[in-house]
C-alpha cells in the first residue's frame, strides 16, 4: 500500500532530479560562457600583441642590426708589434685604436693627418667617432671624403650605411648599400647583401 510518505519521497526524488539537471545545464552554460569569454580575451591579447610587434618602431630593429654588423675596421696603416720602438703620434694612435682607447686614438689620428694619408685616416676617424657614439660626426666625415679614393670607397660606403642605420635613416642606408653592392671591390660583399635583404 502506497502511503503519503511514499508519494512525498517520489515527488522529492523527481524534484531533486529536475533540480540536478537544471544545475548541470546552468553549469554547462556558465562554463561555455566563461570559455567563450576567455577565448575572446585571449584573442584580443594575441591581436594586440601582433599589431604591437608589427608596429614596433624600426629603431629597435636598426639598433640590433647595427650591433650585429658593426666592427671597427682593421688597422692596416700602422700595424702594432711588441718590438716596435717607433713612438710616433700615428703609431700611438693606432695602438690606442687597437686597444679600444678611442678617445686617445681619435686625438692621435686627427693630429696625424697629412695630404698623403688623409683618405685612409678619415675612415679610421669616422669609425672611431662611431665607437664614441658621435654618429653625426662620422656621417659628415664619410660623406665629405667618400669620392677621394677608389681604394677606400667600399669601406666608406659600408661604414656610411651603418652610420645611417644607427641614425634611423633606413632609406639612406638602403640606398648606400645598393651602391656598395654594385662596387667591383667590396670587402663586405656578403654582409652588404645580407643587410640589404633584412632592410628591404
Amino acid at each position: 500500500m502506497i502511503t503519503d510518505d511514499d508519494i512525498k519521497i517520489v515527488v522529492a526524488h523527481n524534484e531533486y532530479e529536475k533540480g540536478k539537471k537544471k544545475l548541470q545545464q546552468i553549469e554547462k552554460k556558465n562554463h561555455s560562457f566563461f570559455s567563450k569569454k576567455w577565448l575572446v580575451a585571449a584573442s584580443i591579447i594575441f591581436i594586440t600583441s601582433l599589431f604591437g610587434w608589427l608596429l614596433l618602431p624600426s629603431e629597435i630593429h636598426n639598433d640590433e642590426l647595427y650591433a650585429a654588423y658593426f666592427k671597427p675596421y682593421t688597422n692596416v696603416i700602422a700595424p702594432v708589434s711588441r718590438s716596435d720602438k717607433n713612438k710616433s703620434i700615428l703609431k700611438t694612435a693606432f695602438k690606442n685604436y687597437e686597444n679600444k682607447k678611442y678617445v686617445e686614438a681619435l686625438e692621435g689620428l686627427e693630429k696625424s693627418i697629412t695630404k698623403e694619408n688623409k683618405t685612409a685616416l678619415y675612415l679610421y676617424i669616422a669609425v672611431t667617432n662611431l665607437k664614441l657614439e658621435n654618429t653625426k660626426n662620422a656621417i659628415a666625415i664619410l660623406e665629405e671624403n667618400i669620392e677621394f679614393s677608389n681604394t677606400w670607397k667600399d669601406k666608406y660606403l659600408w661604414y656610411l650605411s651603418l652610420a645611417y642605420l644607427k641614425e634611423k635613416k633606413t632609406e639612406k642606408a638602403i640606398k648606400t648599400l645598393k651602391i656598395l653592392s654594385k662596387q667591383v671591390a667590396n670587402f663586405k660583399k656578403e654582409e652588404t647583401l645580407s643587410l640589404l635583404k633584412k632592410l628591404e
